[in-house]
């Protein structure tokens, strides 16, 4: 991870540009542009989480992304995910875990621009990711998994662009199958959830290329979705943002620290389903 932050901030210093129109200035909120018909981007995305309420919990999710612009208002991902995980102490809700690096699984990304915010003076881009994952994000433990991320984003620009914001709403529901768990227990359904994050940020030119800002972000799941929306968890987290963009490269880095959620036995944070803080940085190269 730090030799990622080094590298992010050795490539922000090739140039001294404005920021693309198409860049997404946050680590977690999604801008509502998208590439230019013909363009091509590659994101690399590292997050480091940390922190339940004993133990020893750490993990990382890696994003290799290759974005294309189909059209000028229609791009199509591609993304391999990669996860480590180190878990101790933290039983019985969580099995003992040491994995540095494995294949998690793929998921693909689809993004249509009804309004522009450059253009139409609002922002609006709808958006969809179906996926598949073979190791749980919060335990570490092997599982199949099949996911479908449903996003809709809204961006506004003020002071001529120098001052950014966008808010992204999410449903995601997932299900989930562990094998050997099942065949244990004797069932053979897939477990169903529900996640629904609200996310926004704020975030301002301070300088040719560079803008800083604040996110935040409201995360709550939903076990066995299909019989009623019973709120199991939840989380507020919010943090600093800071992104580059030079004429190719760009690169953004986010803290985001839980703030508070439930349930929270013992304190003010939900730290079963989420961790005390995450950071995230993203690379990205123009073709």
């Amino acid at each position: 991870m730090k030799r990622w932050v080094v590298l992010g901030f050795g490539l922000a210093g090739l140039a001294a540009t404005p920021v693309r129109a198409e860049d997404d200035v946050f680590g977690y909120t999604y801008a509502a542009e998208t590439l230019p018909k013909g363009e091509t981007e590659m994101e690399l995305w590292a997050t480091d989480r940390r922190g339940k309420d004993a133990g020893h919990y750490d993990a990382q999710d890696y994003r290799l992304e290759v974005e294309h612009g189909v059209t000028d208002r229609f791009t199509v991902s591609g993304y391999l995910n990669f996860a480590g995980h180190h878990l101790r102490g933290l039983e019985p809700g969580f099995d003992r875990v040491g994995r540095d690096f494995a294949f998690q699984g793929v998921s693909a990304e689809f993004r249509y621009n009804v309004l522009s915010p450059n253009k139409d003076g609002f922002g609006l881009t709808l958006y969809v990711e179906p996926g598949w994952s073979r190791i749980r994000r919060l335990e570490g433990d092997k599982s199949t998994e099949y996911e479908l991320e449903l996003k809709a984003i809204v961006q506004k620009n003020f002071l001529n662009d120098r001052l950014i914001w966008a808010a992204n709403l999410t449903l995601e529901p997932e299900w989930e199958h562990d094998k050997e768990a099942a065949e244990i227990a004797g069932e053979r359904d897939w477990e169903k959830e529900l996640k629904l994050e609200l996310t926004s940020g704020l975030s301002y030119r301070v300088a040719p290329g560079w803008y800083a800002g604040v996110e935040g972000r409201y995360a709550s799941v939903y076990a066995n979705w299909t019989s009623g929306l019973n709120r199991e968890a939840y989380a507020v987290s919010a943090g600093p943002t800071i992104h580059y963009a030079a004429k190719k490269w760009s690169a953004t880095l986010t803290y985001l620290p839980q703030l508070f959620g439930s349930p929270s036995p013992g304190g003010s944070r939900a730290l079963g389903e989420y961790e005390k803080r995450e950071l995230r940085l993203k690379i990205g190269y123009e073709f």
